[in-house]
């Protein structure tokens, strides 16, 4: 787990006696009267049962830690030593005065070591007052107290409180003059200044600032190499509160404790101490608390995600039935309606991909298991993932192929496909199994709870979404309530069929603009296997691949620019030759010697980049890295998949929308022309409820959407032969219905004038 510890001490024993510097340096470097105890190793059998000599000291290991890692920043004259410079600082320092400062820090079991010391070197690099002190590091690791299996890394700064001014700086003082007292008069005899930065005064305060920069700095690690852990400064009590102000009231339960009592370093290694027990029972109460408030709270939010579902599902219905044909009927005639539609068609598009990206509380744990799962684990998820899918695909082609041959080819695919299934289940058993362990089922709840705190804000926006949709749809349909009496009852004049058929052609063409600007941003996400395979090679040449290939391409263009830079020479050269001018033709060819030069080291260059191309691709060749890069393309074409099916499915909206917009600025062509013929006359248009008969249909007790019944109107008005039969042509001034089929002559040649011109067109 991720341990908070962070502590600032002075050269002062429990006691109030000064420790020497030099003995301090010695322990924390693991030198002088401690040097042996990181290389000595069991010996006799009865040493180790009396515990004595040499096992003795490596009980002090066990208890201490070995020193995994040393460094320093030192004045030149202290050589390397930082005994040598303590040692210094306790002989010609003040007496009765700390020689040196010390801070603690607990590093992290989940990072490496390497890791760990990039945690203690952004400290000392960036923390202002590191960056003007002499110090020196030491990283101690040891077996923690409390957990045989657990690991307890840590980190010693030793500081003098000396100030590196610009004297120093330009040149060092001698030890006897650095750690003399500082002298304001008379600054080059007198000795460096005590920085009181840590001083009684402003001790609480920057205490605080430091400890809040170690925990940020531990955090931005944890964060950079994708682990799921923070730490932090702020008491229990804090943090609660902090969580209750966030809404967190899980966390904040899990918070709700005392803080553990500190019994000290020596009784925590004594399991029999009463208090060591007493603790011990204490952590496993708070660890099954914990687990019994995280499934509680797992429960809860799959019910507010169904909730939640639903909610928007019934919004997105009540939308799409306020949108039905009494609406396009009317926006032709109150402009509040299209306006109202139009916002309303454009809200549900945001919460239909509003949605695509928000978790539900399954998928941020699904997220969250094959985050916690091992590479080979995650291998074999992915090709588990890519089996199914063929799977799936391989149904849907036997179920649309009448061929018996393919059919019988496509079944033994599937077969196979099945099988490998069937296999990897297998192979993923033991990982199903660890998942469902308590201290499993703890982690992927947390990372979830985590990748759910960062998909909160497009949760609020969706909701935000869903609250505007709601408001929108009633007052579309209070406008509607309120203009239903002024819809026409089952027939459309030209004139309104153009109105509304233009209306659908600017919603057709409105969709079709998005949905490619949607479609065009989607492209630059979208892998191809080729793209994939190329990262791949990047990542298991550690972006060798990518650095190669960019300085072939930038060769090649250098190689470009510098032909077109030297043509005029070139030129020049031809052209002298023809002259029998020896000294015109040696200054032309001096001109043109640079570029020769030139060219010939970028083809040198050329040739190196291509020797390490081939010996690239001999080492990504090699079958083992083959199947490293195979593992890693199902990976990246895995992660991507989603994405890519959002591309195909826009593709095919747009081919869609393409035609259709294609069909509607045809079918404008006859409705135009019927607007014309039907200019000053009372006529309006139908459909029949039945074919054959004259009797009007009833539009709004059918199934017919109003979109439909304009295009099917249009389409007769465009002499299609399939609609015109289920037309019929009302005369309002004397209440006369006719077939629509029953043109007079004027329509017919008006009819017969527009298929030939649409024919030459």
């Amino acid at each position: 787990m991720a341990f908070y510890h962070c502590s600032i001490k002075t050269s002062k024993d429990k006691k109030g006696n000064f420790i020497p510097g030099k003995k301090h340096a010695d322990y924390i470097n693991r030198e002088g009267e401690y040097k042996d105890y990181d290389n000595k190793v069991g010996l006799a059998h009865a040493e180790y049962i009396n515990r004595e000599k040499d096992f003795a000291r490596q009980e002090f290991l066990r208890k201490h830690g070995q020193c995994v890692y040393k460094a320093n920043k030192l004045p030149k004259w202290a050589k390397g030593n930082p005994s040598e410079f303590f040692k210094s600082a306790d002989v010609y320092g003040r007496k009765n005065k700390a020689s040196y400062r010390e801070f603690e820090l607990a590093l992290q079991e989940e990072l490496t070591l390497e890791q760990n010391i990039e945690i203690v070197n952004t400290i000392l690099n960036n923390y202002e007052y590191f960056q003007d002190k002499y110090y020196a590091v030491a990283i101690h690791d040891k077996q923690a107290a409390l957990d045989d299996n657990k690991q307890q890394i840590h980190c010693h700064i030793m500081v003098s409180d000396k100030i590196i001014d610009e004297i120093e700086k330009t040149n060092e003082r001698p030890p006897e003059q650095f750690f003399k007292t500082y002298c304001r008069v008379n600054t080059d005899k007198g000795g460096a200044k005590v920085d009181r930065y840590f001083s009684k005064d402003n001790f609480g305060k920057n205490l605080t600032h430091f400890r809040k920069h170690y925990c940020d700095v531990t955090n931005a690690i944890f964060r950079k190499y994708g682990i799921d852990k923070t730490i932090d400064h702020k008491s229990l009590k804090m943090q609660r509160e902090e969580a209750l102000r966030n809404g967190d009231y899980v966390r904040a339960e899990i918070l709700n404790r005392p803080a553990e009592q500190y019994i000290g370093t020596i009784a925590s290694y004594d399991k029999n101490n009463p208090l060591v027990q007493k603790l011990l029972e204490n952590r496993k109460y708070i660890t099954e608390r914990t687990n019994l408030l995280l499934a509680a709270s797992e429960t809860e939010k799959n019910i507010k995600d169904t909730i939640l579902i639903d909610k928007i599902n019934s919004s997105m219905k009540e939308a799409n039935d306020a949108i039905d044909e009494r609406c396009n009927t009317l926006e032709s005639k109150v402009a509040d309606i299209s306006i109202l539609k139009n916002d309303i068609l454009f809200l549900l598009n945001q919460i239909k991909e509003t949605s695509k990206d928000v978790l539900s509380f399954e998928e941020a744990k699904a997220l969250a298991k094959y985050d916690l799962m091992t590479k080979d684990e995650k291998a074999l998820t992915n090709k588990l993932f890519n089996f199914n899918q063929k799977s799936i695909e391989l149904q849907n082609k036997i179920a649309n192929t009448n061929n018996d041959k393919i059919k019988q080819q496509l079944d033994n695919e599937l077969e196979k496909t099945n099988k490998a299934i069937s296999a990897l289940k297998v192979q993923l058993r033991p990982t199903n199994k660890k998942f469902t362990q308590s201290a499993f089922k703890a982690k992927v709840t947390k990372r979830a709870n985590y990748l759910l705190l960062e998909n909160a804000p497009l949760k609020e926006k969706l909701e935000l979404l869903r609250d505007k949709l709601d408001v929108q749809t009633a007052n579309l349909k209070q406008i509607l309530k309120e203009n239903i009496i002024n819809l026409p009852a089952q027939s459309y004049s030209a004139k309104e069929v153009k109105t509304i058929l233009d209306n659908l052609v600017i919603d057709v063409k409105n969709s079709f603009e998005y949905k490619q600007q949607e479609y065009k941003s989607l492209a630059s996400r979208v892998i191809s296997p080729q793209r994939a395979r190329e990262m791949a090679y990047n990542v298991a040449t550690n972006h060798k691949y990518r650095e190669l290939k960019e300085a072939k391409r930038l060769v090649a263009k250098e190689k470009i620019k510098l032909e077109q830079e030297a043509k005029p020479f070139i030129n020049q050269v031809e052209y002298v030759q023809k002259f029998d001018d020896s000294s015109l033709l040696n200054q032309a060819k001096l001109q043109l010697q640079p570029y020769i030069t030139k060219y010939q080291e970028l083809n040198v260059k050329e040739q190196d980049i291509f020797a390490k191309f081939n010996e690239l691709e001999a080492f990504i060749n090699s079958p083992e890295q083959q199947e490293k890069i195979q593992s890693i393309i199902e990976g990246i074409l895995t992660k991507n998949s989603p994405i890519k099916y959002q591309y195909d499915t826009l593709r095919e909206q747009i081919s869609s929308l393409k035609t259709e917009l294609k069909e509607l600025k045809n079918l404008s062509v006859g409705v135009n022309n019927q607007v014309r013929l039907d200019k000053n006359t009372n006529f309006k248009y139908s459909i029949k409820l039945q074919t054959g008969t004259t009797s009007v249909a009833n539009i709004s007790g059918g199934s017919m959407s109003s979109s439909d019944t304009i295009k099917l109107l249009a389409q007769a008005f465009n002499g299609v032969e399939g609609a015109i039969p289920l037309v019929a042509k009302i005369d309002e001034q004397t209440d006369e219905v006719l077939d629509y089929k029953h043109l007079n002559i004027v329509d017919k040649r008006a009819k017969r004038s527009n298929a030939i011109l649409k024919e030459f067109s």
